[in-house]
């Protein structure tokens, strides 16, 4: 299903800022340093906005037609298009089993505090990741 949005972006101090009016009550979705990244996150971005209102069983709003849209100074209009189901198989988590080994002793006091091992080793990679 390609889909086709509006989006506006701002260059502000050296920061390109995206956002797409037919989404958001806010004005800015997200940011890059460059007008190419802000366009990659700003397709990001807008496949999971999409992917809340599909959730929420909505529909997705009619695109807004450059004519309505009103622009600052330091804005400009950018078309959005992509091939949504695609683009949402890139940006969804997939989960890769793992196989680990812990001593016996931590595996029977886990399992009794009813411990979620994949939810401890996410949460202890993520921190790991984050300090270094």
């Amino acid at each position: 299903m390609n889909i086709t949005y509006p989006a506006i972006i701002t260059n502000e101090d050296d920061v390109f800022y995206i956002g797409f009016p037919d989404l958001e009550s806010e004005f800015y979705g997200t940011y890059g340093d460059t007008f190419e990244e802000a366009i990659q996150m700003g397709k990001e971005y807008l496949v999971l906005k999409l992917g809340d209102l599909e959730e929420e069983k909505k529909n997705f709003p009619k695109p807004s037609l450059i004519k309505d849209i009103k622009l600052k100074e330091n804005q400009s209009v950018a078309y959005i298009n992509l091939n949504y189901e695609y683009e949402k198989s890139l940006v969804t988590i997939s989960y890769v089993k793992k196989t680990l080994t812990i001593p016996s002793y931590l595996d029977i006091l886990a399992k009794n505090k009813n411990i979620n091992f994949s939810q401890v080793l996410q949460e202890a990679l993520k921190q790991k990741l984050m300090n270094n």
